[in-house]
């Protein structure tokens, strides 16, 4: 038999911890695969190398900052970059990355990538660091592949070499 997930308030959600933390999707909380080696090396990674590149004050780089993506949703995305620093993010990131993780699939991860777009965000990245692969969605270009082994945010005006985030082979 089946269950029904239950309900649950935005407001219930925000005041709630969870450990992972969860996306809130529609009233449902909606858990995220959990990261493992690769997936965290490359995160790790983003978050530092995207530190560097962008140390001028106005840009902050945070990782698993939920963000509400609109009135009925939260997301959570691995890496991001914000203009502001907020508890809960309400302001379009200049920048979301998604980091793939083996139990990942890509329904889940184009319904993330669309609520991102939705709430106004110029660039995501998907990175996979299993596959030793990367995609830009970005605002102005058709999504593609990343297939000269350069990330690129141009919102943000940051190229970023895929070899430097991803895990030694």
């Amino acid at each position: 038999m089946a269950t029904v997930p239950a309900i649950v308030s935005l407001e219930e959600y925000l005041h709630t911890e969870y450990s992972p933390d969860c996306e809130y999707i529609d009233g449902t909380i909606v858990e995220r695969n959990v990261g493992k080696g690769k997936h965290s090396y490359t995160q790790s990674e983003l978050l530092v190398r995207l530190r560097q590149i962008l140390s001028a004050p106005g840009k902050v780089v945070l990782v698993e900052q939920r963000t509400r993506v609109s009135e009925s949703r939260v997301r959570i995305p691995d890496v991001c970059v914000v203009s502001k620093l907020e508890e809960v993010t309400t302001k379009a990131p200049l920048l979301c990355v998604e980091v793939l993780s083996p139990d990942d699939r890509w329904n889940r991860v184009h319904a993330s990538i669309a609520d991102y777009q939705a709430m106004g965000v110029p660039c995501v990245w998907v990175v996979d660091p299993y596959e030793r692969r990367a995609w830009v969605f970005d605002e102005v270009e058709p999504p593609s592949e990343v297939r000269d082994g350069v990330l690129r945010a141009r919102s943000l005006s940051v190229e970023l070499p895929l070899s430097d985030v991803l895990p030694p082979e």
